[in-house]
């Protein structure tokens, strides 16, 4: 909690001292800050959807394309089963595209917050 509390201020800091050093004006700075806190949103709208497994019959499907177009090495082909079957390395990759996730959604937050910090500054 104390990191994403954090990372929060920390966007926000950055935000504060871009508006002093950078050459652009404050309606400039603000459309900047939405456009970034958008794009990171929804990026981390689309990390989400893919979690919630919504679309892994289609993810599925282009994978066995794919394994049908480019043939792979009987060892490929075992390394991806160790791997698939490895508890800890499925809980890193859990953990990471969870960190990942709440990250950009709070840096997009944070970004938009100060769009419209910005925009009642004008």
């Amino acid at each position: 909690m104390k990191w994403k509390v954090s990372l929060f201020f920390l966007t926000l800091l950055g935000w504060y001292i871009a508006t002093v050093a950078a050459p652009f004006s404050l309606a400039d700075l603000s459309n900047i800050a939405f456009l970034i806190g958008l794009i990171l949103i929804i990026i981390a709208a689309i990390a989400l959807i893919l979690h919630t497994g919504f679309l892994t019959p289609l993810i599925h499907g282009f994978q066995i394309i794919g394994e049908r177009m480019v043939r792979k090495s009987r060892s490929a082909e075992r390394a991806d089963s160790q791997m698939r079957n490895d508890p800890n390395m499925q809980s890193f990759k859990a953990n990471l595209a969870d960190r990942i996730t709440q990250s950009t959604f709070i840096v997009g937050t944070s970004s938009i917050l100060t769009s419209v910090i910005i925009i009642f500054m004008l």
